[in-house]
């Protein structure tokens, strides 16, 4: 007895935190991840290229502070604070970035019990190189990490309300009100997980009544995490003296009057949006075919090899009910608001990919249909590679478009600034400025690039996209702040939105014709753009 009490513990010590299995487990997904991503997000990684928002949170000052928590994410304040600092270092942020990923790649193998090393690397691919993941890498680096570790802790979540039930779902509570903290869209996760796991649960042969019951645990444990966050932030808010932003379509405040029906038809088109027009793609044909393929592949063999089980009509219903709302879970930012959302709150999405490969990975149960043909498992497969490869691709061509317009854009600042420096009277770093619109140059699309200016991020030529409207004043002097280390004093915002309409300043030529920086009052006007856009300003 001695002798096999000490063998466990020199096991155990040798083992650590996990057994060998799991450890050739983790080093796998953590290989596929880095494999994946430094293939498709090296070059964002490792390149200095700063624009849109990112201008404004290179350095995290008190503004980009006191905004995060108007929008209800004080858990990306504290993230910072613990693992990265206020600097948006690009490398620091891609290396924190995989390792989460990694980690979540990690735990979403394990909840689905499939053995192999297949399956875990499409997973690491799915989670990795998806177009979500570009989007951030191309211009929201500055909250990638942050974004991920929100994935992370929603997937702990999950593994917690898996493998230790209830008790497990009271610490699973947290998690999901700390995902929630951290960016509120990314709640879909869990969501989406849960019912895929339910899914597959079934596909295994587990009655309708165990998948039920331990379903309205999970779904207990993500209300209840909501709430949790709820409570939270209303606590933070009065200790604070913190105001909600009531209507940014990315706050916790934001409020909707269409109607249940009209709001959950938005949700279906948008998630079917997102795979019948990828237009963001390197090879979008080839793309469009994989998300027409891949499911005639896949869905038939899903529905044959549960349904021709004997019986189980509450097992049949529950099948089809789960895969028919799986869309809602998927989207349930849209369907809490109705409001029309970008890349970065789709991450949820391309789990309906892993949702593809179930059939040809789940074992199947006793009382199951045959097990499925190997070549509709290989197709499968192949078609999600097909898939994976074309985002690596896409990712490093939007990359390629991002360095391309800060040239650019540098170039143009530069210019635009000896202008300014040689105009009579001006005090650098004293005479406020105000840049009325975009230059007609940075406006125009890059030939061959066209399709990746519906990546969110990615809709401007310009790295400074908006710098007109009221909510991007500041947006000039962030960027010849740091792109330029030339500091300048920008007027307040009510002048700067004053100045869009003002007749003089529509008198005014554009640059770089002669009289396009001219003193009005007390502001030395920059005309750059011409036309008057919808928000009223200069475009």
């Amino acid at each position: 007895m001695i002798s096999i009490k000490t063998d466990r513990i020199r096991q155990g010590w040798q083992d650590g935190l996990l057994p060998a299995v799991e450890k050739q487990r983790f080093l796998l997904c953590l290989a596929a991840v880095f494999l994946w991503g430094l293939a498709a997000h090296a070059y964002g990684f490792l390149r200095a290229s700063f624009s849109h928002d990112m201008l404004n949170a290179l350095v995290v000052e008190n503004v980009e502070t006191y905004w995060k928590m108007q929008l209800g994410r004080p858990g990306i304040v504290l993230y910072r604070r613990l693992f990265r600092g206020l600097i948006a270092a690009p490398w620091l942020l891609g290396i924190l970035s995989l390792l989460w990923l990694s980690l979540s790649t990690f735990l979403t193998a394990k909840l689905f019990r499939v053995r192999g090393k297949l399956f875990p690397v499409l997973v690491a691919g799915i989670m990795t190189v998806n177009l979500s993941t570009v989007a951030m890498t191309a211009t929201y680096l500055y909250e990638m990490d942050a974004n991920l570790f929100a994935v992370l802790l929603g997937v702990c979540a999950v593994f917690l309300w898996d493998r230790y039930g209830l008790i497990g779902s009271l610490a699973g509570i947290f998690l999901v009100a700390g995902c929630m903290g951290t960016y509120q869209s990314l709640f879909s996760v869990p969501v989406t997980l849960i019912m895929l796991l339910s899914i597959a649960a079934l596909l295994r042969g587990d009655s309708a009544a165990a998948v039920v019951r331990k379903g309205l645990i999970g779904i207990g444990m993500l209300l209840l995490g909501a709430a949790l966050y709820y409570v939270l932030i209303r606590a933070m808010c009065a200790i604070k003296d913190i105001n909600l932003a009531m209507d940014s379509y990315n706050s916790v405040e934001q409020a909707s009057s269409v109607s249940v029906t009209a709001r959950i038809l938005h949700v279906y088109q948008t998630w079917a949006s997102a795979f019948w027009n990828p237009g963001a793609s390197h090879v979008e044909k080839a793309v469009l075919l994989v998300n027409v393929l891949l499911p005639l592949f896949a869905f038939p063999c899903l529905l044959v090899r549960f349904f021709r089980k004997k019986g189980a009509l509450p097992e049949k219903l529950l099948f089809a009910a789960l895969l028919l709302l799986l869309p809602l879970g998927m989207n349930t930012a849209q369907l809490s608001f109705s409001r029309d959302i970008h890349d970065l709150m789709k991450y949820s999405f391309w789990l309906f990919y892993l949702l593809c490969l179930l059939p040809f990975f789940i074992p199947a149960a006793e009382n199951s249909a045959l097990p499925t043909p190997a070549w509709p498992r290989v197709v499968s497969v192949l078609l999600v590679l097909v898939f994976l490869v074309s985002n690596v691709q896409t990712a490093n061509i939007v990359y390629t478009k991002k360095d391309l317009e800060q040239t650019a854009t540098v170039s143009l600042l530069t210019r635009v600034m000896s202008r300014v420096e040689q105009t009579p009277d001006y005090l650098p770093g004293e005479t406020p400025l105000v840049f009325a619109g975009i230059s007609e140059d940075l406006q125009a699309q890059l030939p061959g690039f066209e399709a990746y200016y519906d990546i969110t991020g990615c809709e401007s030529s310009s790295l400074i996209p908006n710098a007109n409207s009221s909510y991007n004043y500041n947006a000039y002097a962030a960027a010849l702040r740091w792109l330029l280390n030339c500091p300048v004093r920008i007027a307040d915002r009510e002048i700067w939105t004053e100045m869009q309409t003002d007749a003089r300043v529509l008198a005014m030529p554009c640059y770089p014709a002669d009289g396009c920086i001219q003193r009005l009052d007390d502001v030395l006007v920059i005309r750059m753009g011409e036309t008057i856009d919808p928000e009223g300003g200069l475009s």
